[in-house]
């Protein structure tokens, strides 16, 4: 069954004047835009289809500075992709906050985070001097990761490298999907099969890791996670993307009415207040790589569109996102378990679709009355 969404009046445009921040960050876009018009070299260009070498690249550096966690994860396929393809090669990463130590920590050829602040404009000096110490340093191959970024092109400009790929320039059609891009741009540039299946997420959590994942869900639960299956939900997002408190309830309750007995936990977010008034057993924790083991030892979560999800992702469990206003062609999560499904305003239709993944991925699902 496909699901279909009815914008709500508020998602429509306004006629307003843009608030503060957006228009902030209006100016931010036309500052950055200024400056490399200014500085790129003329005629800056990438290497084109086939004109990059398999050998002799040792030292890249990825450009993707976003500080959000969806952004930072959606790089993950990115860095494997580079693992395959030159597996004696460190790979640098120029990004921004924090998130990136905890998501990128499980790759073998991580070399140096370039961090900005997740506010770089509002810390200018801290800003420069980043971009001073990366200038003084040569690559072999420059990736700009982030399609239309001018903060991502102006980087990968200042820094000295033998090869560029800019993403943004590859010729002929590219995914939909936004992780895949930056893989199909460098395989484009290399001249590989561009029909190889898209490496996965992956935060190559470790055996003690996952063993914490495991002690933590025992604890929250209270009881052994073998007796019934566990679900996760983090009834949390941003903006539009926010499904209400009352609609989590209502297909929290007509779900388990579909897939029989489960625990079920609330993931909190950053501010430590629940969603659904502690109507569930609780989990907070501000470490990302904890927060993905717990996920991983539940083996299920749910949410909508959100930086959670993607980092759901990226572990074992199965994960489901829960589309309104994104479009889940750009942004779902993929790979064996993954799936975004557009949702509804009725949760029971949305329960009814979840119900049936689960069953394809489970296989059937217990009745209500079973113990």
């Amino acid at each position: 069954m496909t699901l279909t969404v009815t914008p709500s009046p508020a998602l429509h445009q306004s006629s307003r004047p843009a608030p503060l921040h957006g228009r902030l960050n209006a100016l931010r876009r036309r500052v950055a835009a200024l400056l490399v018009r200014h500085l790129l070299p003329p005629g800056f260009r990438g290497v084109g289809a086939g004109q990059l070498p398999r050998a002799g690249i040792h030292r890249i550096l990825v450009c993707r500075p976003n500080h959000r966690l969806g952004n930072t994860v959606l790089m993950m396929p990115l860095l494997a992709e580079l693992e395959r393809h030159f597996p004696g090669a460190e790979v640098d990463v120029f990004g921004a906050g924090d998130a990136a130590r905890d998501v990128y920590a499980g790759f073998g050829t991580l070399g140096r985070l370039w961090l900005l602040h997740a506010h770089a404009l509002a810390h200018p000096l801290a800003t420069l001097g980043t971009l001073r110490r990366l200038r003084r340093r040569s690559y072999d191959l420059v990736i700009d990761a982030a399609s239309g970024s001018t903060s991502s092109r102006l980087a990968a400009a200042l820094v000295r490298a033998r090869f560029r790929l800019l993403v943004g320039e590859v010729e002929g059609p590219r995914p939909a999907h936004l992780a895949a891009r930056p893989v199909h741009a460098l395989r484009w540039a290399l001249g590989a099969d561009p029909s190889l299946p898209l490496p996965s997420p992956d935060l190559h959590l470790a055996p003690h890791e996952r063993a914490e994942g495991r002690r933590a869900l025992l604890q929250v639960l209270g009881a052994d996670p073998a007796e019934r299956p566990v679900l996760v939900v983090f009834p949390n997002a941003t903006g539009s993307k926010r499904l209400p408190a009352d609609w989590w309830r209502g297909f929290l309750d007509g779900l388990l009415q579909r897939i029989g007995p489960h625990h079920i936990v609330e993931l909190v977010a950053a501010d430590g207040v629940s969603r659904l008034d502690n109507a569930y057993p609780t989990y907070f924790t501000s470490d990302l790589r904890r927060l993905a083991a717990f996920i991983d030892a539940a083996g299920t979560y749910i949410s909508a569109d959100c930086g959670v999800m993607h980092l759901a992702a990226a572990t074992s469990a199965i994960t489901i996102g829960l589309f309104r206003s994104t479009d889940p062609r750009r942004y779902a999560p993929y790979g064996a378990g993954k799936v975004g499904l557009v949702c509804a305003d009725d949760p029971q239709l949305t329960a009814t679709e979840v119900a049936h993944y689960l069953e394809t991925q489970r296989g059937p699902c217990r009745s209500a009355m079973a113990g």
